[in-house]
């Protein structure tokens, strides 16, 4: 069946996925990301030069789960301030939830490399 525009501009909801942390003895949920929200995240990691943000690139995991944890609402659970704490957490927790997160938003392995790569080269006019 062929769309027509209506049909293809209707927005999809984007995934929410339980995720258990049994080393916390609990779960928390993983949001996907919009086209926009997605585009805001890459944003994040070069400065209004278009130079690589070498402090946030450093943080992409704790990123990465700020902007895709959240509660069974889909309200996000944690913000920037809740940066330095995520780091602290066990690598092999934050690893798995990255991992989710990536999936749910459609994102791979080589997009979050070339996130750095291109932090450098993408022009903020565009």
């Amino acid at each position: 069946m062929s769309l027509d525009k209506t049909a293809f501009l209707t927005p999809v909801p984007v995934d929410l996925v339980e995720f258990k942390i049994p080393e916390l003895g609990g779960s928390v949920w993983i949001k996907g990301m919009t086209v926009t929200e997605r585009s805001k995240f890459e944003r994040q990691f070069r400065t209004r030069k278009g130079e690589t943000n070498e402090r946030k690139m450093n943080e992409i995991r704790q990123r990465m789960l700020v902007a895709c944890v959240c509660n069974a609402d889909g309200q996000q659970l944690l913000t920037e301030e809740d940066i330095e704490a995520i780091g602290k957490q066990r690598a092999d927790i934050v690893e798995r939830l990255v991992n989710a997160a990536q999936i749910a938003c459609g994102m791979s392995s080589d997009d979050m490399e070339d996130i750095a790569k291109n932090s450098e080269t993408i022009d903020e006019s565009s």
